[in-house]
């Protein structure tokens, strides 16, 4: 609850409105109910950040690495696949997170706790997608930097979906899709009828 009238505050109003008062606020609470469940405002802060933004990849992370471990018959390439289709779901490829994201991108600029916490998720969500890539490309006897294609294929995404949320005419969700999946299949080969 507290999170998220937290990303509702940051969604309406950036994070200038990302104010303990104002979250208590938006949830009917008290304040010490915030700083019972969390470390003051940046511990809330970090918990936002975790939570709104890189929930639904990380479930897909979470699925790909269950499947790989449970399932004989499924295969890098759809498990890659899932992954990258994850990036483009209406959860995650949305523009409601726009305010959210750019409050958070700009905070984790000057804000210590939120940096640890980005890069953290960042370095995971990039590892098992390069793991994923390493896997795809080897089985199919091809050399690629698994590591700098994710993370190209991450900064892709991220600017895509700037560029829609900021201006719907200049790209839609399914062409950046496709983008995503082309710029990966030139290093691995078709992912697409995974």
């Amino acid at each position: 609850m507290l999170i998220e009238a937290a990303t509702r505050c940051l969604s309406r109003g950036g994070i200038g409105a990302f104010t303990i008062d104002r979250i208590c606020s938006e949830a009917n609470v008290s304040r010490g109910l915030i700083n019972h469940h969390f470390d003051g405002r940046d511990g809330l802060l970090v918990e936002v950040y975790k939570s709104s933004l890189y929930a639904t990849v990380n479930a897909q992370v979470a699925e790909a690495k269950r499947r790989r471990a449970e399932e004989s018959g499924w295969s890098p390439e759809a498990s890659l696949h899932a992954l990258v289709k994850s990036n483009f779901s209406p959860d995650y490829f949305s523009r409601d997170n726009l305010l959210v994201w750019l409050s958070l991108w700009g905070e984790i600029a000057v804000n210590p706790r939120l940096q640890a916490a980005h890069r953290e998720l960042y370095d995971t969500y990039r590892a098992e997608l390069a793991e994923e890539i390493e896997a795809v490309a080897t089985q199919r006897g091809r050399k690629v930097d698994a590591r700098a294609l994710a993370r190209n294929f991450i900064a892709l995404v991220d600017g895509l979906w700037l560029e829609w949320s900021l201006d719907e005419t200049i790209i839609t969700p399914e062409a950046a899709e496709a983008a995503g999946f082309e710029m990966l299949e030139v290093q691995v080969g078709p992912l697409r009828d995974a």
